[in-house]
This record gives C-alpha cells, structure tokens and sequence, in this order.
C-alpha cells in the first residue's frame, strides 16, 4: 500500500475478514464535522470509529478532542475510537487511543498505544483485542455475555 486511501480500504477489508463478513465498515469522512473519523465500523460486539493515518500517528487537535470526547463517555471505559497507523516501510501498524488523561501539561499524548505487524496476521491480533480480551489491550465495548446478535451490513 501506497496512500491513506490504499490503507483505508485494507482496513475495510480486513475487518470484513476477520469478522467472517458480519460487519458494516462505512468511510465516514466529511467536511461538515472537525475531526470525525474515517470509518465506522458496526461489528455484533461494538461500534468503533477509525481514523487512519499513513506513516504518521499524529492527529490534529480536532482529532484529539473527538477521541477523547467520545471515549470519556465510552460505556466501562472502553475505547469507541481508536487511531490505526500504517507504516509500510517498516510494516507496522499501530493503534492509538486518547481518552481524558492524554490531556497533559506538555500537550495531547495517547492513553494506549500498540504495534502490531502490518499484515494479515498483525490485523488479526488488533482485532482480537476488540473481541476477545475483555480486560486487556483495547478493550470491547461489551462482555462476552452482552454480545448483540450477529448482523450484517452492505459494504
């Protein structure tokens, strides 16, 4: 991959994947909104919003605010939106989240912050700590036994 663009859609793709199709992954950029992420993302277990970045981690403060602004309200702390970098060259993908406490004297800096290898495999492990850790790495936004019923969305 070569552009954000390229990044955006394996990020799509990926989550179709791993999710065995049973996700709705719509772009959602605008131009009417600050800071609104790239992608929601509709799983049977969460709702997440993405932004991406390509070969940087840095968001802009309206970026920040909506991060942290909708993960302080996040049910049981559980991060709604997340950051995932690609970095191609070094094939890294990492995620980052922000909350309240990235609100510190010497500016905006992530409350989590994961790397995984860019590829298939590293996807797979990021997604896994949406559905499968309930108190470890990013974690979901319901318990196991609070899942939703298995849903599907058109691409």
């Amino acid at each position: 991959m070569k552009t954000e663009r390229e990044f955006n859609k394996w990020i799509r793709r990926m989550f179709y994947e791993q999710s065995n199709h049973k996700v709705c992954a719509q772009r959602i950029e605008t131009t009417t909104g600050n800071g609104v992420p790239d992608i929601m993302v509709i799983l049977p277990f969460g709702i997440y919003l993405i932004e991406s970045k390509f070969e940087t981690t840095k968001i802009r403060s309206e970026q920040a605010a909506f991060h942290i602004r909708t993960n302080a309200i996040a049910q049981d702390d559980v991060p709604r939106c997340i950051t995932l970098s690609a970095y191609p060259k070094t094939k890294r993908l990492v995620a980052t989240t922000y909350n309240p406490s990235s609100i510190t004297e010497d500016g905006i800096v992530p409350a989590t912050e994961v790397t995984y290898a860019l590829d298939s495999a590293g996807f797979k492990q990021f997604y896994s700590t949406l559905s499968d850790k309930p108190h470890g790495g990013i974690r979901p936004i319901l318990s196991d036994s609070a899942r939703l019923r298995e849903a599907t969305c058109a691409d």
